[in-house]
């Protein structure tokens, strides 16, 4: 059976799990903080209650457009929000990335949070789900990359969390 890379990031974050669940929990809210630094995201259809979001994320380097498909799992209040993340074309049908030819087609990703003192302890996976062998040994390739994209996103969220009530 062939291993499969998963990558884990995690931080300590002040806001209360309740807090933080609707962060990621209520898409409204996700989009404000969520991408890498630069990076501007907008929800372009659904929401997590029907189960599919489509989002789209621009970079002030003048990358391309992205998007992405969103299959909602699960929303377990408090603790834990998991959905299937895909890229896509403007119309929703699953595509590859504009920026590898070999990537997972679909990624499983968990964000649990468990509370720690008056904080929120977050630990975020992300598991290739669809995939061949090549999108999985670049994505093992790439997993420093993903802790500076996603270290960008928390940095965001700890703002957007200081700032938003």
């Amino acid at each position: 059976m062939k291993e499969i890379p998963i990558f884990v990031i995690s931080r300590l974050f002040t806001a209360s799990p309740e807090r933080m669940y609707q962060a990621w929990a209520d898409t409204a809210k996700m989009v404000q903080w969520s991408g890498p630094k630069g990076a501007s995201v907008r929800l372009l259809s659904g929401t997590q209650a029907i189960g599919q979001t489509t989002i789209t994320q621009t970079s002030p380097a003048e990358g391309p457009v992205m998007y992405s498909l969103c299959l909602w799992r699960e929303l377990t209040p408090h603790s834990r929000v998991t959905w299937e993340q895909s890229f896509c074309t403007s119309e929703g049908v699953k595509c590859a990335p504009p920026f590898f030819d070999d990537w997972p087609q679909t990624l499983l990703t968990e964000v649990i949070l468990e509370p720690r003192g008056q904080g929120t302890f977050l630990t975020l996976k992300w598991t290739p789900i669809e995939f061949t062998d090549a999108a999985l040994a670049m994505f093992k390739q790439h997993m420093d990359s993903m802790t500076g994209g996603w270290g960008g996103s928390f940095d965001k969220l700890e703002a957007w969390l200081a700032c938003s009530t």
